[in-house]
């Protein structure tokens, strides 16, 4: 059954990276409206499977398979939130195939046996903290997105270009002001699932918290560079390609601290 959903969410999502690249080349926007619903279609599909695999194995996110397929489907819910506007479906075109390329790791990842878990992770602090830490990642993907498409028009402007593509693009004080507002709602995230994990270590007593941990030390990290991002752009004014490149540089940030510490680094976190 893992194998059907997963070879499923590929197809959709892969569809649905297809038809975004489509729709931001040829500027149809019954394309764009396609895509839009069939990305819903995948994420109802998505959520069937994570519903479904949660009872199965017994455990939601232990496990990168879980939490990476969590993650993409995290990001499609995000996009969906803004997407609703047709004038953002653009967003589409770069947080879409972030969603698809997620699914496919967590296919890769996919183990067949049902692996138990430590005791200390069967309950529901493991679910509330990755879970907003997860939804803040996604909302990280969407303010890189909003970032990229702010340089994009930006290049345009300053090079005197006109190409299709920049008609379906949010004006440029659009593109900062989303990108400014998936930040916040992502730094609000992070902080709550950084407090969750602290309350967590108090509750249960197999879990003991530490500073030096890398996974701590990187999440802090990655959070500092969001909330430093938000000080100067309330204290300096920082608008524009400034608040882009930083947003780039979070995104990278986040991607270590998902991907570079699992790999490179010793953590609690690394089941």
């Amino acid at each position: 059954m893992n194998s059907l959903f997963f070879y499923a969410l590929l197809l959709v999502y892969l569809v649905g990276c297809i038809l975004h690249i489509l729709f931001l080349t040829t500027g149809n926007r019954r394309i764009a409206k396609f895509a839009y619903w069939l990305t819903i279609g995948g994420f109802a599909l998505h959520s069937l499977f994570i519903l479904l695999r949660w009872r199965y194995v017994g455990h939601l996110m232990a496990y990168w398979y879980d939490s990476t397929s969590f993650l993409a489907w995290a990001i499609i819910l995000i996009y969906l939130c803004i997407a609703h506007r047709p004038r953002l479906r653009t967003i589409g075109v770069f947080v879409v195939p972030a969603a698809f390329i997620a699914t496919l790791v967590a296919y890769t990842l996919q183990t067949q046996e049902n692996t138990a878990i430590p005791t200390y992770l069967q309950n529901y602090w493991l679910i509330a903290h990755s879970a907003v830490i997860f939804l803040a990642y996604a909302a990280f993907v969407a303010a890189f997105g909003f970032g990229l498409m702010y340089l994009i028009e930006e290049k345009k402007i300053r090079q005197k270009q006109h190409m299709p593509i920049h008609n379906l693009l949010p004006a440029l004080g659009g593109s900062d002001e989303l990108g400014h507002k998936c930040i916040l709602v992502g730094v609000i995230l992070m902080t709550m699932g950084i407090l969750i994990g602290i309350l967590w270590t108090r509750y249960v007593q197999e879990v003991k918290w530490t500073w030096v941990d890398s996974k701590v030390i990187f999440t802090i990290a990655t959070w500092l560079i969001y909330v430093l991002q938000l000080s100067i752009r309330q204290v300096l004014g920082w608008r524009g390609r400034k608040t882009a490149y930083s947003a780039i540089i979070g995104f990278a940030a986040v991607l270590f601290t998902y991907v570079g510490v699992n790999l490179f680094l010793p953590s609690i976190h690394a089941f």
